[in-house]
């Protein structure tokens, strides 16, 4: 004989992804899938389903607990990317110094550094630009 929590799981597996975007599921159900995508960073897709959570009173505690944490997430993440963003820049400058340097005009190691420290500082400004939006839409909500 299966159980009911076995079952209801079954059904989820089968039914829930293509209902989720419908909106027929409890609060809680979004809740829950919020923290899931939020445990996996995925922080776009944890505002998504907050924003399709949002109406019963019941669970309104629960809702601004959840969008409480989305939001600190959303902050640390931002926190971490400026303080990577400040040491490529720091790089990056060391990098011009030592390209000026006599012993170091004939190596293009530097050179190469220099694009991919590059690339990276801005590849880190497009993910801190778009953590400040997904907070802007949290604080929004």
């Amino acid at each position: 004989m299966i159980g009911l929590g076995i079952l209801i799981r079954i059904v989820k597996a089968f039914v829930g992804k293509p209902l989720e975007n419908t909106g027929l599921f409890p609060t809680r159900y979004y809740l829950q899938e919020a923290l899931r995508s939020l445990d996996q960073d995925n922080i776009g897709e944890a505002i998504k389903f907050l924003k399709i959570s949002k109406g019963a009173l019941l669970d309104r505690s629960r809702w601004k607990l959840v969008r409480q944490l989305i939001l600190f997430r959303c902050r640390v993440l931002r926190e971490r990317h400026g303080k990577r963003i400040g040491y490529i820049e720091g790089r990056i400058e060391k990098l011009k110094i030592q390209q000026k340097l006599p012993w170091r005009w004939f190596r293009k190691r530097p050179t190469d550094r220099l694009t991919q420290y590059q690339d990276a500082l801005a590849l880190e400004k497009e993910a801190r630009l778009l953590l400040d939006d997904y907070e802007r839409e949290l604080k929004d909500l």
